[in-house]
């Protein structure tokens, strides 16, 4: 019977560690992360419906500040009539943030007037190397500077999971 008390002491115990304390044992204390970024996009293929412009394009994009690196990837443009338009895009960073090295998925859905100006919001996740662990969330604003460029600044929080 005593030994009995003390297995379920035990098993308690260490139950009560895995749910409430291993969690929170290697998170992060959010920290915050800006600085600014340029980008080049190349379109792939396009098509109209609606008086809706779809525009398939690759990319590439220069990060420096908290996040500093480079990532490629993909994305749909959809440009509507009245000039505004929404993207998806998600790419492959190689780089760092905060001065961790690696490579991570980052991933954005933005908004905008076309030719003017541009908003963003994006996830950093999958992170391998240095960033393994590592979330990050924030948002970006910019303008073009020139005709399948852009730039500008972005802002957000990061923190990680990993020991």
């Amino acid at each position: 019977m005593r030994i009995r008390w003390k297995t379920t002491t035990l098993a308690f115990g260490v139950c009560w560690f895995l749910a409430v304390l291993a969690p929170n044992a290697y998170a992060s204390t959010p920290s915050p992360l800006n600085g600014t970024f340029s980008a080049t996009i190349a379109p792939v293929a396009s098509r109209s419906a609606d008086g809706n412009t779809f525009i398939s394009f690759t990319f590439n994009e220069i990060f420096t500040g908290t996040i500093s690196g480079t990532r490629v990837g993909e994305g749909t443009l959809v440009v509507h009539p009245d000039g505004t338009f929404n993207a998806r895009d998600a790419g492959l960073l190689t780089g760092t943030i905060g001065g961790a090295p690696g490579t991570a998925i980052l991933a954005g859905d933005v908004t905008g007037v076309f030719g003017f100006s541009l908003d963003a919001r994006f996830v950093v996740s999958d992170g391998a190397g240095g960033l393994a662990g590592v979330h990050a969330e924030g948002s970006a604003a910019g303008s073009p500077t020139g005709p399948l460029s852009f730039a500008g600044t972005y802002s957000g929080q990061v923190e990680s999971s990993a020991p």
